[in-house]
Formats: structure tokens, C-alpha cells, sequence
């Protein structure tokens, strides 16, 4: 009872300062945009408890994220570009997996696992599309990588995870059911992806491209709240001292200098010269790694603190790298 009556105070609360917002910024749109994308993250920070946490973690995984590709695409449709997003995708994790297993070598598997997911896997939405929302107003391309790493995370795990245990499991506390429930969250977005396009060009574009942005913005929002309590979350498990030994230093190499760079390169060599998709994926390649790395590594058998303390110290650095790259690109 407590606790339900504490998510409906937060809840008022929570109302509204968006209330506020909304108001009194509603002329300077992009501004507040900005404002909002910020509030949800500290009000998700220093308001948050178990009713609440579990409410909006089963609301993002299986409503927003999936309605988020559903309603852009619906609008969008595919594009010719789309195709080589996905194959500069396709070549980024499989060159991030051959680079990143030459540089843990020396690292036992239990990290190693670790090490791989976090060193490849990036932040693909909630941080990327907030920055760009709020830099840009637009995200579309970022939403196509998106898709394309959420369709590659899978089978690279399993990838890892096969090579690394030589086929013998080493899954702890792991049911069939939870694989099964996890594999599919992280599918949702991949099918209302397929969905949404292909129906854009059955009924067209139902929808404007404001209606569309208006609905991404609240429902980013609410993923912005939980990604505010789990920065709560992993602070309370940090250890300073042990975040400059080597699998911590191979992620961050890995996620601020050589993900950026091979994935600039990579686009170049495709000939993909166009400034907004450039800028868009960068910035997508400049994201620390996605705090659901944890979930990964708890389903497939690797140790979560590296994930957990890396993903930590990365998402306040890589964050302003990609403002500044914005700001200067």
C-alpha cells in the first residue's frame, strides 16, 4: 500500500512540473523540449520506488519502444538509405567484435563476455534520440540504426557467448522464460519497425510529421524517467577504485575512439556523404553502452559490474562529446 501510495505522489508531482513546462515554454518549443527531455531524467533520479520502477520498465520495454518505431516509420516509410544503414551496421559489429576479442585476449571469459557486449553495444534510443530531439528535432536516422543493432544484438551475443564458452553453458539464475521474454522485448521494436513501414505504404502518411514528433517526445520522456533512476541505481553500486583496470580502459577506448572512427569510415567507404546521416549516426557511435547491456550479460552467463560501473562513467562523457560534435559538425 505504501508503495502505491508513493507512485501516485510522484506521479501528481511529476504532472506537474511538466505542467509548468509545457505552459509557460510552449512558444520557445525547441527549448522546451530540452527542458522536458532533462526534467524526466532528474525527476526519474530523485523520484522513483519498487511500484513505480516496475511500472514504467514493462511500459518502456513493451509499449514505448515499440511504439516509438511503430508511429516514425508509419510516417516515414523506408528509404533507399535505410539499406546501407543496415549493412554499415552489419560490418560495425562484426569489425567491433573481431577488434574488441583481439584486445581482451588476456582477459578471462567471465569479464571477457562483459567486455565484448559493452565495448559494442551502444545506447541506440533513449540517449541518442533525446540528444538529437533536442540539437536537431529530428532522429529518423538514428531510429534506422537503432532497429539495425537491436536486429544484430541477438545473434552477436549468442556469437560471443558460444566462442567464449566453447559451447558449454555457464547461465546462472536463468530461467528458459525470462531468455525467451528478453530475446522478444528486443525484438518488439524490430517487428513494429517492419510493420509501421510497410504500412505507410498501404494507408500512407496518416499521420503529420509534428503529430509524430509530439508523440515521440512524451513517450521518450518516460524512458528518459527510467534511465534516471537507473543512473540512481548503478551509483549506489560503484567502486572507484577498480574503473582504470584493463577491461574498463578497452571500453572506453572502444566506445569514444575506435566506434566513431570505424563507424566514419565505414560510411565514407560505402559513399554515404550526406551531413544528416553522418551526423546522426555518430552520434548513435559516440553513446556510451546501453545500461539493458546488463540484462545480456545476466541472461548469457558474464559478470554485470563492468557493464554496470563502465556504462556509469561513459554516459556523462560520451553525452558531451556528441553535444560538442553537434554543436561543431
Amino acid at each position: 500500500m505504501k508503495d502505491i501510495i508513493d507512485f501516485y505522489s510522484q506521479l501528481v508531482i511529476i504532472l506537474f512540473f511538466y505542467h509548468i513546462i509545457f505552459i509557460e515554454l510552449f512558444a520557445f518549443w525547441t527549448l522546451s523540449q530540452g527542458l522536458f527531455l532533462v526534467l524526466s531524467a532528474i525527476l526519474g533520479y530523485f523520484l522513483h520506488n519498487r511500484l513505480s520502477v516496475r511500472i514504467v520498465s514493462f511500459v518502456n520495454n513493451w509499449i514505448n519502444l515499440p511504439l516509438i518505431f511503430l508511429v516514425t516509420y508509419l510516417q516515414r516509410g523506408f528509404e533507399v538509405s535505410d539499406a546501407k544503414i543496415f549493412l554499415t551496421s552489419v560490418i560495425y559489429n562484426f569489425l567491433m567484435f573481431a577488434i574488441v576479442l583481439y584486445l581482451t585476449r588476456e582477459i578471462e571469459p567471465f569479464s571477457r563476455g562483459s567486455v565484448l557486449i559493452n565495448s559494442i553495444f551502444m545506447n541506440t534510443i533513449n540517449l541518442p534520440f533525446s540528444i538529437l530531439l533536442a540539437f536537431r528535432g529530428n532522429y529518423e536516422i538514428s531510429a534506422t540504426v537503432a532497429v539495425a543493432m537491436a536486429t544484430l544484438r541477438l545473434p552477436i551475443v549468442m556469437i560471443i557467448f558460444t566462442y567464449l564458452n566453447k559451447g558449454i553453458s555457464v547461465i546462472h539464475n536463468t530461467t528458459n522464460n525470462s531468455i525467451i521474454r528478453t530475446n522478444l522485448s528486443r525484438y518488439l521494436p524490430v517487428i513494429t519497425f517492419l510493420i509501421g513501414g510497410s504500412l505507410h505504404y498501404v494507408v500512407g502518411s496518416v499521420i503529420n510529421v509534428d503529430i509524430v514528433n509530439t508523440i515521440n517526445l512524451i513517450l521518450i520522456l518516460i524512458v528518459l524517467y527510467e534511465f534516471g533512476y537507473q543512473i540512481r541505481r548503478v551509483i549506489g553500486e560503484m567502486r572507484i577504485k577498480d574503473v582504470t583496470s584493463k577491461p574498463y580502459m578497452i571500453i572506453y577506448i572502444s566506445r569514444i575512439l575506435i566506434s566513431p572512427i570505424l563507424i566514419f569510415l565505414i560510411l565514407i567507404s560505402l559513399g554515404i556523404t550526406s551531413k544528416i546521416i553522418i551526423e546522426q549516426v555518430m552520434v548513435t557511435a559516440i553513446m556510451a553502452p546501453a545500461i539493458t547491456n546488463v540484462v545480456w550479460a545476466r541472461v548469457y552467463g558474464f559478470g554485470t559490474e563492468i557493464i554496470v560501473k563502465s556504462t556509469l562513467i561513459l554516459t556523462p562523457i560520451s553525452t558531451i562529446i556528441a553535444i560538442i560534435f553537434l554543436i561543431l559538425y
